[in-house]
């Protein structure tokens, strides 16, 4: 039996973090009528069993907000999923959904954090016993929940489908990796590292243009930086423009620092500015 030890906390009215073991956060977001689900994390655990008999009966729709391993991992334990055309192919990910690595990722993290945590690699992280459908997420696609409406937003950046969401209702921001302060970009969003970080700055400049209208509160799906229920520091969103830009304009500060998602304990150049750094995938 898979383990159902997920931990989850409601830190706003009808939003729920669910904390998948430091590896990723899932949001759940529950309206009068329906939820919505932002993301299935590694597939550690029983995370369908959590939301059902935990959180809410609602029917409910998931969200991927792009396509690695920590986000599309839990996938195949649910029936359809919506995420962006563009991270819709998950054949030849450099770390997809695949059994192996999904485990790969989970030791990662293990050793990492240096923790013990409430679930089995081999007895809690499993073979899909399905593969989703897969309906395809546009720009300014609204969910419609009840009382409250969810707009999911193109933000690519991170990757090229990668997608942000907002919730009018507690006017929230969920950035998942779009805005963090490791922010990781893909090389191949452009036909070149310029174009990729031009394309990148375009996405963000489009969210702080929003900030103070559309959201007050943003919050990414990994929660080393900020503690689970709380929100990102307001700066981090700024800081990572600025970063973009310098880098855009070739005026940016690099630094070598340590590789968080490498199991070798390598170093990785990063772009500066603030508390952000910036590199690539």
């Amino acid at each position: 039996m898979l383990s159902k030890a997920l931990p989850y906390y409601e830190f706003k009215d009808g939003i729920f973090e669910i904390d998948e073991f430091d590896c990723v956060s899932i949001f759940v977001i529950v309206g009068t009528k329906r939820a919505l689900v932002l993301d299935a994390g590694t597939g550690i655990g029983d995370l369908r069993w959590v939301i059902e008999n935990r959180i809410t009966k609602k029917p409910y729709d998931v969200v991927i907000t792009h396509n690695h391993t920590d986000h599309i991992g839990g996938a195949g334990f649910f029936d359809e999923i919506w995420v962006h055309e563009n991270d819709s192919d998950w054949e030849n990910l450099k770390v997809g959904p695949e059994l192996e690595q999904r485990r790969w990722y989970a030791n990662l993290i293990c050793s990492r954090e240096d923790k013990n945590y409430a679930y089995d690699v081999d007895r809690d992280i499993v073979e899909w016993p399905r593969k989703p459908e897969k309906k395809l997420l546009r720009d300014k696609k609204v969910f419609d929940l009840g009382g409250r409406k969810v707009t999911i937003y193109h933000c690519p950046g991170h990757t090229a489908g990668q997608c942000v969401a907002i919730d009018d209702l507690s006017k929230t921001l969920f950035v998942s990796d779009a805005c963090n302060r490791e922010l990781l970009l893909s090389e191949e969003i452009g036909d070149s590292k310029e174009k990729s970080v031009e394309i990148a700055l375009n996405s963000l400049e489009r969210l702080q243009d929003m900030y103070g209208i559309e959201y007050e509160d943003v919050y990414n799906a990994h929660h080393d930086f900020r503690g689970v229920g709380a929100p990102l520091g307001k700066e981090v969103l700024p800081n990572a423009v600025r970063c973009l830009r310098s880098m855009k304009e070739g005026t940016a500060v690099f630094e070598a620092v340590h590789d968080p998602l490498s199991d070798a304990g390598s170093e990785k150049k990063v772009a500066v500015y603030g508390n952000v750094h910036i590199s690539y995938v």
